[in-house]
């Protein structure tokens, strides 16, 4: 008997873990080709531990869609900023897509839409995603957002080794180069670059010298000061009229 219940405990074991987290292979609807895909239990976190949280815009999942093979699929999903994926909800789990997927869109308020495909900048590569905050056919203003995990070092707190999740965010700017195709459906983010961008007039009008006469009387007819990314992202938006 007792033979029997630690066959049966590590049994249980065995499967609580597998469902925790595994790795296994589906066929996605209309598709003729499997998908390997990560499993999570959702029911529980893998951060309880860590203070804050790295998902966007919140851990419960959210109404919106995502596209893998060029197919797009409503689902309910959020965005995993520390490991720069995406997980959706599939037959009452959290799974993670090892095949890419190249967009997604979270509906809150607003919607969040995501792309990967952006020619690597700094430190990233063509592989990351990037929060599109404006979507011209020139210019795209996109923020890569990443979380790390920092620990308290100080020794003299409370909360020593206490560890946290530290959000980054950095914005850019892609700019076409080669002339823009009449639909956005057919563009390639890789016929552009990117460039690292602040708020600021001054960022603003080293991405576009050319237009230099037109941005500055558009910002004093608009009396803008660009403050914030919803004013640059409406200078970009002119832009695309010009």
């Amino acid at each position: 008997m007792q033979k029997r219940f630690y066959f049966n405990l590590t049994s249980l074991l065995v499967l609580t873990m597998g469902y925790a987290q595994a790795q296994l292979s589906i066929t996605s609807s209309g598709a003729n080709t499997n998908q390997a895909i990560r499993l999570y239990d959702p029911l529980r976190t893998r951060y309880s531990n860590i203070e804050g949280s790295p998902y966007v815009p919140s851990d419960t999942v959210q109404q919106g869609w995502l596209v893998i093979n060029n197919k797009r699929t409503p689902t309910k999903l959020r965005y995993n900023s520390q490991t720069g994926e995406v997980e959706y909800m599939q037959d009452n789990k959290v799974v993670t897509p090892i095949n890419p997927v190249t967009e997604f869109a979270i509906m809150t308020t607003d919607t969040i839409l995501f792309r990967k495909g952006f020619p690597a900048a700094g430190t990233w590569t063509a592989n990351e995603f990037y929060q599109i905050l404006y979507n011209g056919r020139k210019a795209k203003l996109v923020k890569h957002i990443r979380s790390d995990i920092k620990a308290n070092t100080d020794q003299m707190q409370n909360d020593y080794g206490k560890e946290r999740f530290r959000k980054l965010e950095e914005h850019y700017v892609w700019i076409a180069t080669v002339k823009p195709p009449t639909e956005n459906y057919f563009e390639k983010l890789s016929d552009g670059e990117m460039k690292s961008v602040v708020a600021s007039k001054k960022s603003l009008a080293s991405l576009f010298p050319q237009y230099a006469s037109q941005i500055d009387r558009y910002l004093s007819e608009q009396k803008l000061k660009l403050k914030s990314w919803a004013e640059f992202a409406s200078v970009l938006r002119f832009l695309d009229t010009q």
